[in-house]
């Protein structure tokens, strides 16, 4: 995956905080590894990317995860391409010029589980192994992004449909291809693995405090 980088001379970076926070989050201590997101990937990209690339992401994932502001650093354009609408003017809200996003989250927080959460939904959704959609009709535009459901037909989606309701349709329609979607538990953020590796992914996301289920 190759992205062009974004021009950011004529940006005006402004970050909400007076003080980034210091401290690392922890990780071993709390059963967190790099060895998870590896696994998470191999199981959600399958041979969707190359091994390099799948090494890649893991790379990625884990720096944000370990040490945040390195990541905002090393990865600065990867940064702030996985925030939804960064630098863009949305009606009555200013425009988001945070320039350390993952480091900003991380201190606002202060919750390992939390920002291990957010930091992951935010990559995975970005690299297309994740989706979000808040209703039906969200949901239909959302699937289309995931790498490994592009070229398959969604169905129709009806007015005020709930996402669990639309999803469980899409579910139904991939089983044939030996496919599952996977939702985070009262939440929008959904996923698709192999029927086969279904229960590893859940037990993968169960060690972040993540509880999806299956469709």
């Amino acid at each position: 995956m190759i992205a062009q980088k974004k021009d950011y001379t004529e940006i005006h970076f402004k970050s909400k905080l007076r003080n980034y926070t210091k401290v690392l989050p922890k990780t071993t201590e709390i059963g967190i590894n790099k060895e998870l997101f590896s696994e998470l990937v191999e199981f959600l990209a399958n041979d969707l990317y190359s091994e390099n690339q799948k090494l890649n992401f893991t790379n990625k994932l884990w720096l944000a995860i370990s040490n945040p502001q390195k990541f905002d650093y090393v990865y600065k354009d990867f940064s702030l391409r996985t925030i939804k609408n960064w630098g863009v003017k949305i009606k009555f809200e200013d425009p988001n010029f945070e320039p350390n996003p993952y480091l900003e989250k991380w201190t606002n927080t202060g919750d390992e589980y939390l920002y291990f959460q957010w930091a992951s939904i935010q990559i995975l959704t970005h690299l297309n192994l994740m989706a979000y959609g808040e209703d039906g009709r969200d949901a239909k535009d959302a699937i289309t992004n995931l790498k490994c459901l592009q070229g398959v037909s969604p169905p129709s989606s009806r007015i005020n449909e709930y996402t669990y309701d639309y999803l469980t349709k899409v579910s139904s329609r991939i089983k044939n291809k030996g496919l599952v979607i996977l939702i985070y538990n009262n939440h929008y953020d959904f996923t698709v693995c192999k029927i086969e590796d279904k229960e590893k992914v859940i037990g993968l996301f169960e060690k972040l405090h993540l509880e999806f289920i299956d469709l």
